[in-house]
């Protein structure tokens, strides 16, 4: 097939894209691949165009020329160009206000990968915690092994808002992606409707009636269908009590990420009204660690005046200076999911459920604690000193 709506500037360089591409996808080390006069035909242009393009290829040692043979595949391609697992984390795992999950999940799939013999590439874009604003995928690198049809299969750990750029061209590769997100086809994440479910019920059970809740919804995108399933499954539980919800005790409107959210969020709840909550459920980690501040700010004692129950990655090291209920996720078995999933797609067998959903263990107080307080209040409270210190907010 004649290719015909090259740019006329830079036609080597064009050529040898499409090139590289093509072999990295369809050709193996030492298979021969078409002559310069065959490709001049197909490309439409001169020979010596041809010819600079494949140099291009030559110079990376992705071709070999061998002179009264012919042209074949490089019996070493270079590792930046052979076909791998790409596992993409947008949020930046410097800042430290990115939570434990997005900073360990990535790293720990990697391992899994190269543990089960697949080629595998950590990508890591620089997208600053709590930034949810449209800006397009940080990660040029990602888009550029896209481009040049590097992949074999995607862990992507993405906004919503950045899916057009990298997972619509994936999937017209045919190439399988999986995620938490609910754009991705193949979907792996932590039950949240649950987490909402189990933590409302964990705090009735201990006869909490004035319950509140404090998570992160993030914003739909324009025209796309809103749905808040950990506030589902907690009204859920209340409903089915009888206790009513109060809505001023219901705060999902600053993402973890922003400096004082927890913090903020806690205090806004604590001066809706003269009567306080007597429970408080936190469905993020990263919100804790500034509820629990401004908790010792305000003097609240718990469990006596708030019992408290909070979302929790295993591994993290969350602790805090009173006791508190952990609804744990299992990182090693949610990467072992997701593992399990891109690897059966990636080896063409079928997959029974294309959307799986990790489910929480809930750790009573003591259990989560191990009663060791005290020990961590000194600790703790430093580390949460330091969030509230970057608080948008006044004095308490």
């Amino acid at each position: 097939m004649v290719v015909r709506n090259l740019h006329r500037p830079n036609l080597s360089r064009q050529i040898a894209e499409i090139l590289r591409a093509e072999i990295i996808a369809d050709f193996s080390p030492g298979r021969r691949i078409p002559v310069a006069r065959e490709l001049a035909k197909r490309f439409d242009v001169s020979f010596e165009t041809v010819r600079g393009g494949l140099n291009l290829l030559a110079e990376d040692g992705l071709i070999e020329c061998r002179p009264g043979r012919g042209i074949f595949v490089g019996n070493r391609i270079p590792a930046h160009w052979r076909k791998h697992v790409g596992v993409l984390c947008e949020w930046d795992i410097s800042d430290p206000h990115v939570s434990y999950f997005y900073r360990r999940a990535p790293q720990q799939l990697v391992r899994f990968f190269r543990k089960a013999g697949a080629a595998v590439r950590l990508y890591a874009g620089h997208l600053p915690a709590g930034d949810y604003a449209s800006h397009p995928l940080t990660c040029t690198e990602f888009l550029e092994a896209i481009e040049r049809h590097q992949l074999s299969g995607a862990v992507a750990f993405a906004p919503d808002h950045t899916f057009p750029q990298w997972y619509e061209p994936l999937r017209a590769q045919h190439i399988p992606v999986v995620g938490p997100s609910q754009n991705c086809a193949y979907r792996v994440e932590h039950d949240t409707e649950a987490l909402g479910r189990m933590g409302g019920e964990y705090l009735l059970r201990h006869g909490r009636r004035r319950i509140a809740l404090m998570q992160w919804m993030i914003p739909a995108l324009a025209g796309a269908p809103q749905r808040d399933p950990v506030n589902d499954g907690f009204q859920a539980a209340l409903a089915a009590a009888g206790v009513p919800v109060n809505e001023r005790w219901v705060r999902h409107d600053l993402p973890p990420g922003a400096p004082g959210a927890g913090w903020e969020e806690l205090r806004e709840i604590w001066v809706a009204d003269k009567e306080k909550p007597d429970g408080l459920l936190v469905c993020d980690d990263m919100l804790f660690l500034g509820a629990a501040m401004a908790i010792c700010q305000l003097g609240i004692r718990v469990p006596e005046d708030l019992l408290v129950a909070t979302f929790s990655t295993k591994g993290s090291g969350l602790s805090s200076p009173f006791p508190v209920a952990k609804l744990a996720l299992d990182l090693n078995d949610y990467v072992q999911t997701m593992g399990e999933v891109l690897l059966k797609l990636l080896r063409g067998e079928p997959v029974e459920n294309p959307q799986v959903l990790v489910p929480c263990e809930l750790l009573d107080a003591e259990e989560a604690s191990d009663g060791s307080h005290e020990a961590a209040k000194s600790a703790n409270e430093m580390e949460m000193a330091s969030t509230v210190s970057e608080s948008r907010s006044g004095d308490l």
